[in-house]
This record gives structure tokens, C-alpha cells and sequence, in this order.
């Protein structure tokens, strides 16, 4: 039996638009790996808060790192010069300093060119981003821009706190949604925006699975055309 060929896959859009659960999805239908990129911002800073580097300092952050230092698993694990920082990353004053480089060129490039470094070498990788297809994965063979409306995503994040018991007002919310779409859209270094060969899906009035389902199978689409 003839051995499917495997593709890579990039997925765009705003925040709060299902892009992680849709990548997971897709990522675990498909048997492929999932790489957020926002992990490997997370280990950047990590590594910057252990030799106590100024996080204003762009270009000693940047050389403080290689792109050889990081390894991913089989089973997903961030391996860091041979340490598992899988969990250390997830540390709020990581997340926070992760936050604050992330506007970094030099470190945006940096990243970028180790995902595509791996996605070159393990081919069947989904990443998801603000800018995953014209930035991290420009040659991935599918694009998806996700769109839903502000106050769709907002009831969405309102309704997902209340589930974990957290308090939510809506309007705090749609108001949050809309200054970061604004930010994320008009931002000088890679800005939000549907590129070239995306596909673009309104997710809008579609549930969970109406979602995948639809993704899924523009993915097929090209996997069967590259048997």
C-alpha cells in the first residue's frame, strides 16, 4: 500500500477564534504535530529570566539562544539543552516575559526559522498564529484564515469562563476582542491579514464540529490530490 504523503498546515486569525482547538483537532485526526509558536516564545524568555537578561535588551536575548538548543518529542515534550521545560514554561512570569519579547524581529525571526526548520525535516505539522501563513509557514500546502465576529467570540470566551467558574462581563470582553484585533491588525511587524492562498472560513454561525468538519476536509481535498 502506497504511503500517504504528509503536508503541512498553517492556520491564521484573530484572537479567540478556535484556532488552537481546531489545530488540536486536526492534529490528532490526522496523526500529525501541533506546534504553537507561542511555546518557543515561552522557552526564549525562560531562557532569558535564568541568566537574568534585561527583556528590553532584544539582541542579548537573541544571541543567548540557538535554534539547535530546542527539541520537540514524540510524545510533545520542549526539551531545552537537554532539559524537559515543558512545564517550567507555563509559569506566569514566563508567560508575561514571553509576552513582552514576542514583538521582537530579531526573536520573531528566530523562531520562525526553527519551525520551519522542523517543519523541512518532519513533514505533517500544524501551526497556528496571527501570522502563521505568510510568516512562520509561507510553503505550507494549506491556509486557513479563521474569522468570527467580535461579539461572537466574545460570547464564546464569556461562556467558556462561566464554565471553569470564572467571572466574565461581555462588554468588557468585546471590548478587550476589539482593541486586540485593531492592535493585531494595524501592528508594524507582521500584522494580522488574509494572505495569499488562504482559505477563509467564517466561523461565526458554526459550532465546534461544523468547524473541524469543514477544515478536514480541505485537508483531504489535497491529500488526496498529492497521492
Amino acid at each position: 500500500m502506497k504511503t500517504q504523503k504528509r503536508i503541512n498546515i498553517a492556520i491564521d486569525g484573530p484572537s479567540g477564534v478556535g484556532k488552537t482547538i481546531m489545530s488540536t483537532m486536526l492534529a490528532k485526526t490526522l496523526g500529525y504535530k501541533f506546534l504553537s509558536s507561542g511555546s518557543f516564545y515561552r522557552v526564549v524568555a525562560y531562557n532569558a529570566l535564568q541568566n537574568r537578561l534585561d527583556l528590553n535588551d532584544e539582541e542579548s536575548i537573541n544571541n543567548a539562544w540557538n535554534i539547535e538548543d530546542i527539541h520537540v518529542t514524540e510524545d510533545d515534550k520542549i526539551i531545552f539543552r537537554g532539559q524537559d521545560v515543558s512545564k517550567l514554561i507555563r509559569q506566569e512570569e514566563v508567560s508575561m516575559a514571553a509576552s513582552a519579547i514576542a514583538k521582537f524581529p530579531l526573536i520573531r525571526a528566530k523562531v520562525n526559522k526553527f519551525i520551519q526548520s522542523f517543519g523541512l525535516k518532519h513533514k505533517g505539522i500544524i501551526v497556528d498564529g496571527r501570522d502563521a501563513t505568510y510568516r512562520i509557514l509561507p510553503q505550507a500546502e494549506v491556509k486557513f484564515f479563521l474569522w468570527a465576529t467580535p461579539e461572537v467570540r466574545a460570547n464564546r470566551r464569556v461562556a467558556q469562563d462561566l464554565e471553569l467558574g470564572l467571572k466574565a462581563d461581555y462588554n468588557e470582553v468585546l471590548e478587550d476582542i476589539k482593541i486586540r484585533d485593531y492592535n493585531d491588525t494595524n501592528r508594524k511587524f507582521d500584522p494580522l491579514k488574509i494572505s495569499e492562498g488562504s482559505i477563509v472560513i467564517d466561523t461565526s454561525n458554526m459550532s465546534i464540529q461544523e468547524n473541524f468538519d469543514v477544515m478536514y476536509k480541505e485537508v483531504r481535498k489535497r491529500l488526496d490530490d498529492e497521492k
